[in-house]
């Protein structure tokens, strides 16, 4: 009797110092939020390309742009985290100098803009009065450089003398 009481009086011993197991339960749910389509900003020095000089010794039109001004970067880490679409549109060089013989010379001067962006790339023609669209499918980072080289005058004339300027415009929007 001594050794039934014993061991009742253990397993009442055990039985208050184990804890049932409680029952565990599981459940997930969604989160979420929004992303807003964003392109930086282009951070490109505004002082003007120098190309050098139009002409050789001949004062004919040189075949590329004797300056080593003809790249720019125009941002060294430009985005666009949705695709977008990137215009480009070149007026050609022109000088306010003009002369009557337009037989033998010309005051404007053409060349082709090209733009680089990671995988992204484009060119156009001066003599494309509507630019160039280039449509970039997918978000993209990189660095943004614009080229100018190819100068060319319509019927091999020869450029008049004077100071030559042009315009090239760069526009990156949402393609949406």
């Amino acid at each position: 009797m001594k050794s039934t009481l014993l061991r009742a009086s253990m397993l009442l011993g055990a039985s208050l110092f184990a804890v049932p197991a409680l029952a565990q339960d599981t459940d997930a749910f969604y989160v979420k939020t929004t992303v807003a389509p964003f392109c930086s900003q282009i951070a490109a020095n505004s002082d003007p390309m120098n190309l050098g000089s139009l002409t050789g010794a001949t004062g004919q039109l040189v075949a590329e742009f004797a300056a080593g001004d003809t790249s720019r970067e125009l941002s060294s880490s430009f985005y666009c985290n949705a695709p977008s679409r990137v215009t480009i549109v070149a007026e050609p060089l022109e000088t306010v100098n003009s002369t009557t013989d337009t037989s033998s010379f010309t005051s404007r001067v053409d060349y082709t803009a090209a733009l680089a962006w990671s995988n992204v790339q484009g060119q156009v023609s001066s003599t494309d009065t509507d630019g160039t669209l280039i449509e970039a499918a997918q978000a993209n980072i990189g660095t943004l450089t614009l080229t100018l080289s190819n100068p060319t005058v319509a019927n091999n004339l020869r450029p008049v003398a004077g100071d030559y300027s042009g315009l090239v415009t760069v526009s990156i929007a949402l393609a949406q």
